[in-house]
């Protein structure tokens, strides 16, 4: 039962004051109470779930007031409890007072009272006064997440309370996170020796805080505030970067900070502070500094040349290897140099220049000016540059480069200016070239990931692909088929061609270093093999799609190599002509295309293949019965166009069914729709267009027209992501989703990227234990405040939360256990990172996409405390990167269960489409629903996941054969 709100009014005095200051001079906090309980005000204002009572206020005055947009039923609330006061009347409290919960407020009713309000709020109704009034729940927002010490100040500074809720709430509440005073002194980011740079941009001395704390937040509507926020938020060695603490010169330093807190800031024009102060600019200053890798002095990890970069950003055509910048520059990059470099571009340039500058110091950090030394680990500089200027044009060219693991600038530079090359052509002889190429790369990337090949392998195969070139006609005149058939059909070693390719894509049995790996499951026993499951589903898809062996192509351009020698026999024509013969014949029955849907846009309709040949087969037989093999030559032409087509259609089908996912799946109802596939050349915009068939793919769902993906071939499985999911469970009741798409994206495609070749035991046993031991420190901590403030230290947990947990602690014990996320435990118990202690063990395997957070396709665990980074931006999608919940909850499943890590992609498959039905977060930036969602599959649930995989996943039963 709760208690009467009488009996709290006579407590709140006692209650206001938190166990660790109760010998302080005046309350930082009171809970109060909330009539009718924290879940009618929720309901009221249309959130769910309801936020815990720890975070009940910070939860609310940020989601109130996150957007413009609010739902209806919230503004009629809030409008209810304003008007009365408008009138000069008390607020009505709609709700029932018999029964209440208790919630944390920063500072008091009285003090809110005479600062903000300026009228007298009872306890009871301060919770609903402050929601009601848009600048007191931005001041209260602010307010909570001060550390206590300074909360203490600003409760002993009343009239800097008033000047803040009069003019700069906003700001406060957003940048509010950083400040910390200290004996009447601020301490800023940097500490002692970061004063003089504050001092010198804020301009009031650190002494007078409460003309600084005015002067912080007032200054350039809050930029310079902002500034000062994620100086205190970013890790030590970004922080030395973002302060200049690795420039010698004191007043060079000094200057260059005041350039970057002036003109720096000022580069970034979306600002929207005081009308969205929840949102965040989709790439600002704290997403770049994220990007950056960076010496433990500050310095920045090379390529650093501001001469160099500049001549990197300032044009996007791709100079020969004599007129690219040397790396001689004196000045490096500076943040000053940084802000004004990234803030000056528009949106799209910002995202671009942040990639560019991640994946050169991914790939090129060891470069020199003069040939390099590939053994030594160092790299021409000339080559890295035309790679680096060509990401933003090219970009799923350079990053499936890199995936693949090719190390060399040389190869880069030369698939860049091949692609160059193909972005001229146009209609049906584009489309037929990028799916070629594109589809030709898609393959040797995959069998890379499936450990076919090595890296070493795929960049010779790339060298020689990017060898190959267009005619003068525009068309490969069969160099692809060429390329392929010597190349990649001996690496399957299968009969033919397509069954060797399938073999090659379905790659080994595991990644283990023994033979084969056995386990028994309710009774019956199977062996792991991942590429039997992979080439059953492959053979399937395919099946399915009724398209051509791509050996047709290959032996149509063959015949024409063979009819345009230098010595063709009568014999060579009549071989020619029986084979083609059969060719032409098979063609008909073996193609499922649904010709309804028609070419892309810009394509146009391609020369009918069939009629083609019959002509060329015509020919033949003429010259055949004439016995002319010099007429059977004119043949040649025809045929290596046929072949170029038919390649390029095996190529999409074959790239398709790689990531296509079930074959019973809806998609493969309409039989092959890969032809659909979008490259853009249906854009009116020339350089537009260009771009389309290198960026990211994506689904294309519009009325009227049928179901597609546009942009690069390259990334498919990005664009497919959701058909990676696998739908097990359809008995419980669907909810609208209430995650962005760009969020459910994420998600999905951090299953895509799941590489079950990459996961290994090892890495299993080492996330159980490690999570196992960080959730005992959480434990520990429930009974030992010091050990509380150990493990917040560690995984940077912000004074706001610091006392939310706390309370929590102090009041609703039972939910401070599932205030951790899994990634923080994984932390706290020594396995974040790459290395969490055991010898090859690299945990970023089991992570999420990071392709909104780092630009590369990989997955990757991200370090604690980011969420202030993360939150705010839902164009991006990427408070998932941060939440390999649902992965590390499998993993420890796993272990337990002694099942093979390499399970864990069929699992997390199934999981991971029963995590996103029945999530329900409050909002995009709620991860700490979406991280207790993500650990609530049982036992029984992943039992019965795994036994999906005994029916077509890689457990098969020992008898089968492989």
């Amino acid at each position: 039962m709760k208690p009467p709100i009488l009996v709290l009014v006579c407590i709140t005095l006692v209650a206001a004051f938190q166990v660790r200051l109760a010998a302080a001079v005046v309350a930082v906090s009171q809970d109060v109470p909330v009539p009718g309980g924290t879940a009618a005000l929720a309901h009221a204002l249309a959130i769910d779930p309801v936020p815990d009572r720890g975070r009940f206020i910070s939860e609310l005055t940020r989601l109130v007031y996150d957007t413009d947009a609010r739902n209806p039923t919230a503004v009629a609330f809030l409008n209810s409890l304003r008007l009365p006061v408008a009138r000069g009347k008390k607020m009505t409290l709609p709700f029932d007072h018999a029964t209440f919960d208790l919630v944390p407020v920063p500072l008091t009713a009285e003090l809110w009272s005479n600062a903000v309000f300026r009228r007298k709020v009872a306890p009871e109704g301060l919770v609903m006064a402050i929601i009601a009034d848009r600048q007191a729940a931005l001041v209260c927002h602010g307010l909570g997440a001060l550390d206590d010490e300074t909360l203490q100040f600003f409760a002993e500074h009343e009239s800097l309370i008033s000047r803040l809720y009069e003019r700069n709430a906003p700001m406060f509440a957003v940048f509010s996170g950083s400040l910390h005073i200290r004996a009447n002194r601020v301490v800023p980011p940097g500490g002692a020796g970061a004063v003089v740079l504050w001092e010198a941009v804020v301009g009031e001395k650190v002494t007078r805080p409460e003309r600084f704390v005015l002067s912080l937040f007032d200054l350039s509507e809050g930029r310079v505030a902002y500034l000062f926020d994620v100086a205190g938020q970013i890790d030590p060695a970004r922080r030395e970067f973002l302060l200049g603490s690795w420039i010698g010169d004191p007043a060079a330093r000094l200057e260059r900070f005041k350039q970057l807190a002036t003109a720096g800031m000022a580069a970034f024009r979306d600002w929207h502070v005081r009308t969205l102060p929840y949102g965040r600019a989709t790439h600002d200053l704290a997403t770049a500094l994220m990007r950056l890798t960076v010496a433990p002095n500050g310095a920045l990890a090379p390529p650093a040349s501001r001469a160099w970069w500049s001549r990197a950003f300032a044009a996007a055509d791709l100079p020969d290897d004599g007129s690219a910048p040397k790396l001689t520059d004196d000045q490096p990059i500076d943040a000053a140099w940084l802000a004004e470099t990234i803030g000056g571009a528009d949106v799209r340039q910002r995202g671009e220049r942040l990639d560019q500058l991640a994946f050169a110091q991914r790939l090129f950090g060891a470069m020199t000016d003069d040939g390099g030394d590939a053994e030594g680990g160092a790299f021409a500089a000339a080559p890295a540059f035309v790679a680096v200027r060509a990401v933003p044009h090219y970009r799923m060219l350079m990053l499936t480069l890199e995936r693949t693991g090719v190390r060399s600038p040389a190869v880069y530079a030369a698939a860049a200016r091949h692609a160059s090359r193909l972005t001229s052509l146009d209609g049906s002889k584009g489309f037929t070239a990028q799916s070629q190429f594109q589809g030709a790369l898609a393959l040797v990337a995959r069998m890379v990931e499936v450990r076919t090949i090595d890296p070493l392998r795929a960049e010779s195969l790339i060298e020689r692909l990017v060898a190959t070139s267009v005619n003068g006609d525009g068309r490969y005149g069969g160099a692809i088929a060429r390329w392929l058939q010597d190349a990649v059909g001996v690496i399957g070693s299968g009969s033919d061609v397509e069954s060797a390719i399938v073999r090659a894509l379905g790659g080994a049995a595991s990644a283990e270093p023994h033979d084969s790996v056995h386990i028994t499951w309710e009774g019956q026993k199977y062996r792991l093999d991942l590429g039997f499951a992979e080439r059953r589903r492959l053979e399937r898809v395919r099946q399915k799609q009724q398209g051509l062996p791509i050996d047709v192509p290959l032996e149509i351009a063959a015949i024409a190599r063979r009819l345009t020698g230098d010595a063709v026999s009568t014999a060579d024509v009549d071989a020619a002509a029986a084979l083609l013969t059969t060719l032409v014949s098979d063609l008909p029955r073996r193609s499922r295309v649904d010709t309804t849907a028609g070419p892309p846009a810009g394509v146009g309709v391609s020369p009918e293949l069939q009629e083609v040949l019959r002509k060329a087969l015509e020919e033949l037989t003429r010259a055949s019965r004439n016995r002319d093999a010099k007429r059977a030559a004119r043949v040649a032409a025809p045929l290596v166009d046929a072949a170029d087509g038919l390649l390029a259609r095996a190529l999409l089908s074959f790239t398709y069914a790689m990531y296509v996912g079930d074959p019973e799946g809806t998609v493969l109802l309409a039989g092959d729709v890969s032809h659909r596939h979008d490259f853009g050349f249906g854009v009116k915009d020339g350089v537009l267009r260009a771009r389309t068939a290198w960026s990211a793919p994506r689904q294309d769902v519009a009325p009227g027209v049928p179901w597609h993906v546009s942009g690069s071939l390259l990334g498919l499985d990005l664009a497919l992501a959701p058909l990676a999911l696998r739908r097990l469970n359809f008995d419980h009741l669907m909810h609208a989703p209430k995650l962005t798409s760009n969020e459910r994206d994420t998600f999905a495609m951090s299953v895509a990227l799941m590489n079950p070749y990459a996961l290994r035991d090892a890495d299993r046993d080492a996330i159980a234990a490690a999570v196992a031991r960080g959730a005992v420190r959480v434990l520990e901590a429930m009974t030992d405040p010091p050990a509380l403030d150990a493990i917040a230290d560690a995984i940077a947990i912000d004074p706001g939360r610091r006392r939310a947990l706390e309370w929590t602690l102090a009041n609703d014990r039972q939910r401070f256990p599932s205030m951790f996320t899994l990634s923080e435990q994984l932390f706290l118990g020594g396995g974040g990172g790459a290395a969490p202690g055991a010898p090859g063990v690299d945990l970023n395997a089991w992570g999420m996409s990071a392709l909104g957070t780092a630009g590369c396709i990989c997955t990757r665990l991200t370090p604690p405390g980011r969420w202030w980074v993360l939150t705010g931006r839902p164009q991006l999608g990427i408070v998932a990167a941060a939440l390999p919940d649902l992965n590390l909850h499998v993993a420890a499943r796993l272990k337990e269960l002694r099942v093979p890590a390499a399970l864990a992609r069929v699992v997390v498959s199934a999981a991971m489409q029963d995590f996103l039905d029945e999530v329900q977060p409050t909002d995009d930036s709620d991860w700490l629903t979406l991280s207790r969602e993500a650990r609530t599959a049982t036992r029984e649930q992943i039992e019965d996941y795994l036994a999906s995989a005994t029916a077509d996943g890689p457990l098969v039963p020992v008898s089968s054969q492989p």
